[in-house]
Formats: structure tokens, sequence, C-alpha cells
């Protein structure tokens, strides 16, 4: 099917791209069907594009990718609505808030996204868990050597193919 986006006009996507989130994201609670675009240059980042609206788009990565420690716990009720019958079933996404400066890009670990693979429904948690900002810096050292700076290149130049998809 072809959706209508401000970032990227005219995209095909296909049924397993689309999420329906049951209460959408926070300050967004009208928007529930999303299609998760992901490309080879972006990667580990992707785009969560609005079908309801062409304007909002949000940049999310799993959070494995930046924190692999990153976990949280979370009552069986509050994610009913997801009809999980394995963890396994699970993809966990987190925001990613852009900055003109790489070095100040962050990502909310506050409030991931949980969806179920399976049936393609999520919903964004808002965690009460003071260990986790909703602006965590995605670099949080400065490289200290010439690997680690090559790296801190390598995703500065996949975080400008976004912000250049992003300005269109």
């Amino acid at each position: 099917m072809k959706i209508q986006t401000t970032r990227f006009g005219s995209v095909e996507v296909q049924e397993s791209q689309v999420v329906t989130l049951l209460e959408g994201m926070l300050g967004f609670s009208e928007s529930h069907r999303f299609a998760v675009i992901s490309d080879d240059i972006g990667e580990p980042f992707s785009w969560m594009q609005s079908m309801d609206d062409p304007s909002l788009a949000f940049v999310v990565v799993d959070p494995a990718h930046i924190l692999p420690e990153y976990q949280f716990s979370v009552k069986k009720e509050k994610v009913r609505g997801l009809e999980v019958g394995d963890v396994d079933d699970l993809q966990v996404y987190v925001i990613v808030t852009m900055a003109a400066n790489v070095m100040d890009v962050t990502v909310n670990l506050q409030g991931p996204l949980v969806l179920n693979k399976t049936n393609r429904v999520g919903l964004q948690l808002v965690l009460n868990e003071p260990k986790f900002s909703t602006r965590h810096p995605l670099f949080t050292d400065s490289p200290e050597n010439e690997v680690e700076y090559k790296e801190a290149i390598r995703k500065e130049n996949k975080l400008a193919s976004v912000r250049v998809a992003a300005a269109g």
C-alpha cells in the first residue's frame, strides 16, 4: 500500500511494516497506525511514520544498540492488549531526539515503545524508573582512542543520513 508523508513523499509499505499503537504516542493520541520504515543506510535507526498524519514521524532505535543492559519490568495487565504469547515476540524501541550537534542527540528511556511482532500491535509505556532518563545521551563519552573515534564517526554519518532524510 502507498502512504503519503511530508518527509519522504509517497512511500510503498508492506502490511508487515504497519503497527497499531493502542493508545497512540504520548502527545499524539489521535495517531494509532504507524509504518516502521527502515533501510540499510540508516541502520540501526528506523522511522515510525504515522499513517494517520503525514507530517508525524519519529526516529526510533532498539535500545540494545545504545544500552545493552536496558531492562524494565511491567505488569501483565499493562500489556494485556498486546496479546503477548512469549516475551521473544516483543520488539522494544526508544524514540530518538535529534540535535544539531550529534553529541547532543538523546533517547527517551522512560517512554519505550513495545510492539508485538506477531500481531503488530503496540503501546508506549511510561516507566517510573528513576535510573532511566527521557534525555539519555546517545553518545555518553567522547572517543578516547582511534577505534572509538571511528565508531563515533560511523554513528554520526548514520545520524546525518537520518537528518538529511528528515529535512527532505
